[in-house]
């Protein structure tokens, strides 16, 4: 039984190093050789998770434009001509959507941008048509609108106010929709926008703006009349339509990674790029130019925000679909980040050394080897187990004791026990069947790598005496029975 067990480990051993082998050579070569026409390698940090296209069974995602996520992961998409909000859980699992087309408080017309606000509960959506701000329950229940001049997105702070994108100025509201402020205005200067599709919180009152038509990013204070207050400034303003030169072409989502670090979408380039707050030097464009309709390319992207960890969700808009991609910084990349079940075959890889430190482990009573010498079993006994575990004053007494050419003392392991509290509150001697038991008690550590305590019983009552103490005992006639022959063939190996 023995030999079959160590057999098994060496097998599960073979084939997990075999798959550490296959891991280490996707590893070395990207996982898919380099890109391909169809999507791109896992060597350039964009690693395709999923392609939504349908929601609540057979609807179709035609055009999703706005999109945005809540803490949990949670992410709400627009459907600019469906005029419908649409819900999936963190695995892009469809949730329930919303809203109807219409003009009374409440529809929508052209819903573009989305935010969710854990804190208050509430879904805020803006519809470019009706100009409004309109504010929903988790369920999807109309609760109250506001009256905003060309809305174009929206975001929520961390202390859950509420900051809309206009043509040019940004305004700034209550979780309730009262005006705080409006600030900046239409126009090219630093602290102006021109259309700004898209931004982010980078904490209280504090923004990163995909300024769009402006083909910069900024992020500023919002503060101020006539300009916010900037704190940086990438990119320039086109000199004249479609400027080559530009450092965006129409950036058109924005959102942070879970460093802070900027990650921005260029739909027109079909760029995503990831982007040092503080040097503003790009870390990684993730392949660069991705346009096209194979996982992880897009057809002019609107929107990106991240759901969990390095993970994110896009609206590929032209493409008809939504795509949840992972974004691996180069100094990220790693193979446990390209391939995360790389997890599981580590544990997996523990599992043999789980076997071999959590081996069985014999406890002998005192009655049990007094039965085995008379009976001239010793030897079997020991030949079954190698070691047998025992109360030290019982190792004390059979040190010397011999059985043909075994030493008996050479195979017996004393093994010190504290006397438990509930035991001393019993206020009696405490019998040797009990210290045993609690010897026999696995620790922590042993419970962990799987040990497996047995205790030897000389004869049916004690056995029944060990099992009512809450341990797994062996039938001492039962193990002689079972193992005779063995002592016939060799008893105790050396």
């Amino acid at each position: 039984m023995n030999n079959n067990r160590r057999l098994w480990i060496v097998i599960i051993v073979v084939l997990l190093m075999l798959l550490a082998l296959v891991a280490f050579f996707l590893w070395l070569t990207g996982g898919q050789g380099g890109t391909t026409d169809d999507g791109p390698g896992t060597e350039e940090g964009l690693v395709h998770v999923r392609s939504i296209y349908v929601f609540d069974g057979d609807k179709n995602l035609v055009k999703p434009t706005g999109i945005g996520s809540d803490d949990s992961g949670n992410f709400f998409v627009t459907l600019r001509d469906d005029a419908t909000v649409v819900q999936f859980d963190r695995d892009g699992d469809y949730v329930q959507h919303f809203g109807e087309r219409g003009l009374q408080p409440g529809n929508l017309m052209i819903p573009l941008g989305v935010a969710s606000d854990p804190l208050s509960g509430h879904i805020y959506v803006v519809d470019r048509s009706r100009f409004r701000l309109v504010c929903y329950d988790t369920a999807g229940e109309y609760l109250w609108e506001v009256t905003l001049l060309n809305p174009l997105n929206v975001t929520v702070g961390p202390d859950g106010d509420v900051y809309v994108l206009t043509f040019g100025p940004i305004v700034h509201l209550t979780n309730q929709g009262e005006l705080v402020a409006e600030v900046g205005t239409r126009g090219f200067a630093e602290g102006q926008f021109d259309f700004p599709r898209a931004a982010t919180p980078v904490g209280v009152n504090r923004l990163a703006v995909a300024d769009t038509n402006n083909t910069r990013l900024q992020q500023v204070e919002v503060s101020g009349e006539l300009t916010a207050t900037v704190e940086w400034v990438l990119g320039e303003p086109p000199r004249a339509q479609d400027d080559p030169g530009t450092r965006f072409r129409v950036p058109s989502g924005i959102t942070l990674d879970e460093r802070g670090r900027v990650v921005v979408l260029d739909g027109f380039r079909h760029v995503i790029e990831m982007i040092d707050p503080e040097t503003l030097e790009t870390i990684s464009d993730f392949g660069g130019e991705r346009e096209g309709s194979g996982d992880g390319r897009f057809g002019l992207p609107t929107g990106i925000t991240r759901l969990h960890s390095d993970t994110y969700a896009i609206t590929d808009t032209y493409n008809d679909r939504v795509q949840i991609v992972r974004l691996i910084a180069p100094e990220d990349m790693s193979p446990l980040a390209l391939y995360p079940w790389l997890k599981w075959l580590l544990l997996l890889l523990l599992l043999p050394l789980a076997f071999l430190f959590g081996r069985k482990r014999a406890f002998a009573t005192e009655e049990t080897l007094v039965r085995a010498v008379a009976e001239g079993k010793a030897r079997l006994v020991l030949g079954v187990y190698r070691k047998l575990y025992v109360l030290p004053e019982v190792a004390d007494g059979y040190a010397d004791v011999t059985e043909g050419d075994v030493r008996l003392g050479d195979y017996l392991v004393p093994v010190e026990v504290e006397i438990g509290e509930s035991a001393e509150a019993a206020e009696r001697p405490v019998t040797a069947e009990e210290l045993l038991a609690e010897a026999a008690n696995p620790s922590t550590v042993q419970k962990l790598m799987l040990a497996r305590h047995r205790v030897v019983c000389a004869d049916g009552a004690q056995y029944t005496r060990i099992e009512e103490l809450g341990r797994k005992p062996v039938a001492y006639e039962e193990l002689v029975a079972e193992y005779a022959l063995a002592d016939e063939s060799g008893g105790v190996a050396g």
